[in-house]
């Protein structure tokens, strides 16, 4: 893709997109959450909300099921009618087809992928010619799309970091580099490779961006995706977004 859409839907400088992580429940609990977690986020300053199924409504490695993506839908329209921030949706495990639908369905402005180049030991690897295809009736979705992902194994021969951003430059909007595992930050040096490769294409942090790293990190890469640094004690259901978490790193920004 010759220009981006995330400088379009995102022309603040640094932006952080926020994680919204709905867990397993009842719909009606986790509208609630969401809709608490949206307006603490929105009074700290974010730029964007991703409203994502955490280690829930998936069929396999795969696909999530057609519940979940109809649940995300019904939570993606409510936050978007309650909050004036950009809204997208990342259905896992990778399931880019309800993603777009979703997000085209209630207006949602982008989606992530947790992987979108290299072969993955226990699930299938994005088909390039399918998902192109899918694209083109989703021509105004922004997507985030990662490369050596958090709690992915690459299976050998391994696809390099550099080589995978350069790849992933024709598939994405925005290239995602995590670290290891949730809350875990990537490495100045990883951000550094991935820079060097895409050049001025966004470079975007997926995982553990805090206040500590903040200037570090994002004087590499052009934004973050942030789920921990909001929340106390820690990603798991029922504990809340922390809003003078959110106002602190917002400050850092």
């Amino acid at each position: 893709m010759a220009t981006s859409l995330f400088w379009q839907i995102f022309p603040n400088k640094k932006p952080i997109i926020a994680m919204l992580h709905v867990f397993e429940g009842e719909l009606q609990q986790q509208m609630d959450q969401a809709l608490e977690d949206a307006e603490r986020l929105q009074q700290g300053g974010v730029d964007g909300l991703l409203v994502e199924n955490y280690d829930c409504g998936y069929f396999d490695a795969n696909w999530a099921t057609d519940e979940m993506a109809e649940r995300l839908a019904e939570i993606t329209i409510a936050v978007r009618s309650h909050s004036k921030i950009s809204a997208g949706v990342n259905i896992l495990p990778n399931d880019y087809k309800k993603a777009l639908s979703v997000a085209l369905s209630t207006g949602g402005k982008f989606i992530q992928m947790d992987h979108v180049i290299g072969d993955f030991v226990g699930c299938e690897s994005v088909k390039a010619s399918e998902y192109l295809w899918a694209r083109k009736f989703y021509s105004n979705i922004m997507v985030f799309g990662g490369i050596h992902p958090k709690y992915y194994e690459l299976v050998e021969p391994t696809c390099s970091l550099a080589e995978c951003a350069k790849k992933a430059m024709v598939l994405v909007d925005a290239v995602v580099v995590t670290g290891q595992f949730t809350g875990y930050a990537a490495t100045l040096e990883d951000l550094r490779i991935v820079r060097e490769a895409l050049g001025t294409y966004p470079l975007i942090i997926g995982s553990g961006l805090n206040t500590d790293n903040a200037v570090s990190q994002l004087a590499i890469a052009d934004g973050a995706i942030v789920g921990t640094a909001f929340k106390r004690d820690g990603v798991h259901p029922g504990e809340p977004i922390d809003v003078m978490m959110v106002k602190q790193l917002m400050d850092e920004v």
